[in-house]
């Protein structure tokens, strides 16, 4: 039994690790249950161990050494309470399998149903700030984002789809402004591609096509977007009625990819030949876009998004988001 020869008092002697859920229990309830177990803790101290710890794993190993039970359960309670604590009292520190740990909350659905059910999580915004701060420290944004995955055991070729899917779960439930900055967190670790390119493919997931329309309209011309980003902006932009802009970007997406008569749907055909006819006619700005063709252009946006989806590991072009300020509002979106 824990404490040499004395019974557990108290919290402890109701804890029970097979339903650990440790916001239940108050500062001096953890305080008390942890100073049974021969760990002495209060908020000041372990705020200034947190700030010099170089892993959270460094306290809860500690922790567990500490520890004078030998019940594997109580056990749990003294590792688990490493993290209650941090998140009631050291909140914005963050050292690396920290923040791992909460990426993975943030982007992986079941991952994030069994941390809330057992944590006090963290909001979307406090994860963010955090990624952005550790991206923005990084010599290689993309090998700090691929180590915090691998942290968090996730293959760093799974994060960007998984992040998308998140910020199209946000979008769903209202958030679009995190979903936004979701799409930059994704172009500063890809050092590729824009922001709102991935706001779009996202939103388009959600079936939230006006949205995504709208976003599409504001990437910038000159951003770096892969040939499929290009490609999903154009019937994008000629959904919205702007034959200017996507001409642009198909013209861009035909400068990086050669696409085959035999690989295009029909809607992707009806777009080419409405914007060939158009170029012919002399590229007048502002001219109409039958409905038809909207129609058109939104099946091939859909059909797009499939495969810029399946295919989204793989992006890499050089160069960063460009001419768009990331804080943005896109609270119309």
């Amino acid at each position: 039994m824990s404490n040499a020869s004395n019974e557990p008092t108290g919290k402890l002697a109701s804890w029970d690790a097979a339903e650990p859920v440790l916001r239940d229990f108050s500062d001096a309830d953890l305080i008390d249950m942890l100073s049974q177990l021969g760990i002495a803790t209060a908020r000041d101290p372990f705020v200034q161990e947190a700030v010099q710890a170089q892993m959270q794993a460094d306290i809860e190993d500690s922790w567990l050494t500490q520890c004078t039970s030998d019940d594997e359960q109580q056990r749990v309670l003294a590792w688990m309470a490493v993290r209650e604590l941090w998140e009631r009292w050291a909140p914005d520190v963050w050292p690396k399998d920290r923040l791992a740990r909460m990426l993975l909350y943030l982007i992986d659905a079941d991952f994030s149903v069994q941390w809330a059910d057992s944590h006090s999580a963290p909001t979307i915004a406090h994860v963010l700030n955090a990624v952005e701060a550790h991206l923005a420290a990084a010599p290689s944004p993309r090998d700090a984002m691929d180590e915090l995955a691998g942290m968090g055991e996730l293959p760093p070729a799974a994060w960007p789809t998984k992040l998308l899917d998140a910020m199209a779960e946000w979008a769903e439930i209202g958030n679009a402004s995190m979903a936004l900055r979701g799409g930059f967190v994704l172009a500063t670790a890809l050092s590729s591609g824009h922001g709102l390119a991935y706001l779009a493919a996202a939103l388009l997931t959600a079936r939230l096509f006006d949205r995504a329309q709208a976003a599409a309209m504001e990437v910038p011309m000159d951003a770096p977007l892969d040939a499929g980003f290009c490609e999903l902006c154009a019937y994008l932009c000629l959904a919205a009625g702007d034959n200017l802009l996507a001409d642009h970007w198909l013209d861009r997406h035909d400068q990086q990819a050669t696409v085959r008569k035999s690989e295009m749907t029909f809607a992707i055909e009806a777009v080419r030949d409405h914007l060939a006819a158009w170029r012919q006619g002399g590229k007048q700005e502002g001219e109409p876009v039958p409905e038809k063709v909207r129609g058109a252009a939104k099946q091939a946006a859909s059909w797009t998004t499939f495969y810029v989806m399946m295919a989204f590991a793989g992006t890499g072009t050089p160069g960063g988001p460009s001419g768009s300020d990331p804080k943005k509002s896109l609270s119309d979106y």
